[in-house]
């Protein structure tokens, strides 16, 4: 995956999970989307998730481990959550 399909993955995942996430957690998570902040995205994203214990699918879980395999972020944190399916 090049870096333009990995900057258009990232940016999709806020909507992704934007039902499951505070909107105050959404905001920031937009705001570094606009900006092209994947690491702090991600980062953001995986915190609200983890402690929000919102519930993500395996392929959504697998997804979000794809897009920080691919920006060379560590992926452990994605253990932690809540898969269901």
């Amino acid at each position: 995956m090049n870096e333009a399909d990995l900057a258009t993955r990232t940016a999709m995942l806020p909507e992704l999970f934007a039902g499951r996430l505070p909107e105050s957690a959404l905001d920031g998570i937009r705001s570094m989307a606009s900006g092209g902040e994947w690491d702090e995205l991600l980062d953001l994203l995986l915190a609200a998730l983890t402690q929000t214990g919102a519930v993500v699918t395996a392929d959504e879980r697998d997804q979000l481990r794809a897009v920080l395999t691919g920006w060379g972020l560590p992926t452990s944190e994605v253990d932690n959550l809540t898969v269901h399916g």
